[in-house]
């Protein structure tokens, strides 16, 4: 029986510009890029959406970076052909076997279904529910028994993602190397080509992040050798111990798939298609490879404080991703006890390539980020959202990006006087409740994002322009001093006076006014606005009126 190989298979599923949906192979994905380019990948799952780009960034970055800087600006206009894409990826098709005797993609190769422990195939899906919740019976949402067979394009993309974002799966299953759920963040071009090229370095800038060296198969690709597993304590694998191709292949789970044959067709569970082939168990074990010490993976934002070692992976949150979100994924952000820096690869765009990429034509560039919400062994949700990444000049970078960084903790501020308001509206001093209010928060932010966005412009056109700001500013805290009044009337039961306590109400409204006033010192302080009419002390210790400011 024909082996069932990633890079010569057509099972990459994308939509093409014309709005063709179809199935090709890895190397195709260039194929008739002058005429009718792909765009998008279209698989059946955001998540798997998500893994297999950076499949093909891990799989491009591997087997065909660039030389030097400028070959890639060259080809990021002039893109290969399939044909010289195939010649590339070729070289290592002996690693991407799915059902092979001997080596498989992404799967242990010293597990053997003796020593493993057998596992129905919805468990490779990253929100089913765990042993512990079926144990239970504690399945409300997710029901188990729902993906009973899957065909072998979807189990290669669920073993990819699973290993990608492994969350904590009890003793000795291992995460993913960078962490439970890691926030991926994408820079986003034209077509795939342009989005995929547009996330890979050069060959010397990557070797930084791993042992350049370490060159072997294994080294590379871990399920080509013996598995380091870690049942004893310090054996761990750092950045130097394999190559930093690694990042994209690492594997912390022990798997082998159980693959099945059948005379009739059957359909997927998962996209539907029909395949006499398909995989309805798999086998595991604890103590695969657990990752420590020193990675730093190209697509993700990373938290920098000197109470750690190491930098940290950022992750996704229950907040989901919006422009709040900004500061740390497009640029730098800094509080008491930590830096959150941009992925490598947003930085490298930014700092040096957006300039070149924009000099004859303004090419809408947006940043994707997406990542797993996971809660230790449990994970809460999916989410993913886009921002836009405005190419700006030099001479104003600096300007611009304080401008952005004012708006937004400004935002935060807002948002936090809202929802404290809104607890002191429904709930008396002395009554001391934990009610989780975030969803107040997220339609706030999700609300003003729009005006957000076209605040960003006419800020960056006053700038170009060389005119004064402080409107712009009073007229984005007037905008989100608006909203909080909204939500706040619509969630502290104002309308319900037969039930709700109307002096509290009242005041609750009041100090919400009073703190997201201009004429409130934090909010003076973070968008630096001119003083109030306030008294304020000199030096010599006379006072002198602070000019009045009107929203």
């Amino acid at each position: 029986m024909t082996m069932f190989n990633l890079i010569k298979e057509p099972w990459l599923p994308v939509i093409r510009t014309s709005g063709t949906r179809e199935k090709i192979t890895v190397a195709d994905f260039v194929d008739r890029y002058e005429e009718d380019p792909v765009l998008f990948l279209d698989a059946s799952r955001p998540d798997f959406n998500g893994a297999l780009i950076q499949f093909l960034i891990g799989l491009i970055q591997t087997t065909y970076p660039p030389a030097k800087e400028r070959e890639w600006k060259k080809k990021f206009s002039t893109p290969p052909s399939s044909t010289e894409l195939k010649t590339a990826f070729e070289r290592y098709a002996h690693a991407f076997n799915l059902d092979d005797e001997g080596p498989r993609f992404m799967q242990d190769l010293d597990l053997s279904e003796k020593d493993g422990e057998l596992n129905k195939i919805d468990h490779l899906l990253m929100e089913m529910p765990g042993a512990q919740t079926l144990d239970r019976n504690a399945d409300h949402f997710l029901k188990r028994d729902t993906v009973t067979q899957i065909c072998l394009h979807c189990s290669a993309m669920a073993l990819f993602t699973l290993q990608t974002n492994a969350p904590a799966g009890g003793r000795g299953h291992r995460t993913s190397l960078r962490g439970g759920g890691p926030l991926t963040t994408i820079v986003m071009g034209r077509s795939l080509w342009e989005t995929v090229w547009l996330n890979v370095i050069t060959a010397e800038s990557f070797s930084y992040y791993g042992n350049a060296e370490k060159k072997s198969d294994s080294d590379i690709f871990p399920w080509m050798g013996h598995t380091h597993t870690s049942e004893k304590k310090g054996e761990d694998t750092t950045s130097q111990h394999v190559n930093p191709a690694q990042m994209f292949w690492a594997m912390p789970r022990r798997i082998r798939l159980s693959f099945e044959h059948s005379i009739d067709a059957v359909p997927c569970d998962l996209c539907g298609g029909a395949s006499s082939r398909f995989v309805t168990e798999y086998f595991d074990k604890s103590h695969g490879i657990n990752y420590k010490g020193g990675w730093r993976h190209t697509l993700t934002p990373y938290s920098v404080s000197p109470k750690n070692d190491e930098p940290l992976p950022r992750h996704g949150t229950s907040a989901g991703i919006s422009y709040r979100h900004w500061l740390g994924l497009i640029q730098n952000a800094s509080d008491k006890n930590s830096r959150i820096e941009p992925a490598v690869v947003v930085h490298k765009f930014r700092q040096e390539r957006q300039d070149d990429l924009t000099e004859k034509n303004e090419i809408p560039f947006r940043l994707w980020a997406f990542g797993y919400h996971t809660d230790n062994m449990k994970v809460c949700g999916w989410y993913e959202g886009t921002m836009p990444l405005i190419h700006l000049n030099k001479e104003m970078k600096e300007d611009y990006e304080s401008l952005v960084s004012q708006m937004i903790r400004t935002a935060d501020l807002v948002s936090y006087n809202l929802r404290s308001s809104v607890r002191k509206a429904l709930f008396s001093p002395e009554n001391k409740v934990s009610g989780d209010l975030s969803f107040i928060d997220s339609e706030f932010w999700q609300n003003t994002e729009p005006s957000f966005y076209q605040m960003l412009n006419e800020f960056k056109t006053a700038l170009q322009t060389k005119q004064p700001v402080d409107n712009l500013k009073l007229r984005w805290l007037r905008l989100l001093k608006n909203e909080g009044e909204i939500l706040f009337d619509r969630y502290s039961q104002s309308n319900m006076i037969s039930v709700a306590d109307p002096k509290r109400i009242a005041i609750a409204r009041h100090d919400f006014n009073t703190f997201s006033s201009p004429n409130n010192k934090k909010i003076i302080e973070l968008l630096d606005l001119p003083l109030s009419n306030s008294p304020e002390k000199t030096r010599g210790g006379k006072t002198r009126e602070k000019k009045e400011i009107q929203t």
